[in-house]
């Protein structure tokens, strides 16, 4: 029988819910819900009052947990004439399904999950497999996890027409003028958190600050390769911006073709006015197309490598910052533009 104090061994809350959250066997998410709320306090009779379920039954499946152990106690072991695993047809067949979206197989999901995945396999041959099995099948078949290249909604269609104009004449530039892509990021005090592996029934804590206090970036990408970050001590002004172009030009020549987001503080007048005067054509990307600015990409490397630490001043996170953008390669102008 279970053991006293609301305990099972090898099991936690945080495991449960872990399992719970992309569960998709009906037996399973029964068994975890019983074991959830057992590890709450709950009597197993107090489970079947709120549940329905017969509190042998709750004992018995609370006594799998701690005689099969996880894995094994979530799971019905294979009825006779019940395959184990899927045959070469069977597995054909998922390949197939997986490579359309789900709407196809009658799902309404935008995308294909590990646990959508379970639940087809459940319906279609009767087999039952955990998430690690799962994800292994899904990668048999030939899928893989991928995050899509985002392209959010309130870009400007006209704007991006015309940006179509802008890229053209990027591309029939002066030879002697220079590609660069620019942004801004800030890091705040604290931690950025990011999802990552950990051992299964842990669940790590990283520190969170509420301070206002932060490091302010302006940063430029060029069409070698080329980096140049600069620390902003106050807000983000056009007359930052004049600076920073002006650092460009020391930096990778007079002659520039800047690309840039439409920030108030990048389309200020007084930027316009300064770029009209220098040897510096101005393109810009379509509101709302980070998707279309290598140094949006080049921050997202930068915050993965300080993700889940903590920083608890401005001093702190300088260091961290210069150091690990020694190691960070910066992604290539033309894949993004295609010139």
């Amino acid at each position: 029988m279970t053991k006293s104090g609301n305990k099972i061994s090898g099991l936690t809350k945080e495991r449960v819910r872990e399992q719970l959250a992309d569960e998709a066997d009906p037996k399973a998410i029964k068994r975890l819900t019983a074991a959830r709320e057992y590890l709450e306090g709950l009597s197993p009779e107090a489970i079947e009052n709120k549940y329905g379920w017969h509190h042998q039954t709750v004992y018995n499946w609370l006594n799998r947990f701690e005689e099969r152990g996880f894995d094994a106690a979530l799971y019905d072991k294979s009825r006779p004439g019940r395959p184990s695993q899927l045959s070469d047809e069977q597995l054909e067949e998922f390949s197939a399904v997986l490579h359309e979206p789900p709407e196809e197989a009658g799902y309404d999901d935008p995308a294909w999950s590990t646990a959508l995945a379970q639940h087809y396999l459940i319906e279609a041959f009767d087999i039952a497999f955990s998430r690690r099995h799962t994800r292994r099948l899904m990668h048999k078949a030939g899928v893989s996890p991928k995050r899509p290249r985002p392209e959010p909604a309130s870009a400007d269609e006209d704007e991006r027409e015309e940006f179509e104009d802008g890229r053209k004449k990027v591309g029939h530039r002066d030879e002697d003028a220079t590609v660069v892509t620019i942004d801004q990021t800030r890091k705040a005090v604290g931690a950025d958190l990011y999802a990552a592996w950990y051992p299964v029934g842990e669940r790590p804590t990283v520190g969170v600050s509420a301070s206002r206090e932060g490091v302010n970036l302006l940063g430029a990408v060029t069409e070698y390769g080329e980096t140049s970050v600069l620390e902003c001590g106050g807000s983000f002004t056009g007359e930052v911006t004049i600076r920073f172009l002006e650092h460009l030009q020391a930096e990778f020549g007079e002659k520039l073709v800047v690309l840039l987001d439409q920030a108030t503080y990048f389309t200020a007048g007084a930027v316009k006015d300064f770029a009209a005067n220098e040897p510096i054509e101005l393109v810009y990307f379509p509101t709302g197309s980070p998707d279309l600015n290598p140094t949006e990409e080049y921050w997202r490397r930068l915050k993965f490598a300080l993700a889940n630490r903590y920083f608890g001043s401005c001093a702190e996170i300088r260091s961290a910052v210069w150091t690990a953008l020694e190691s960070i390669s910066p992604p290539g102008v033309y894949q993004y533009l295609c010139l």
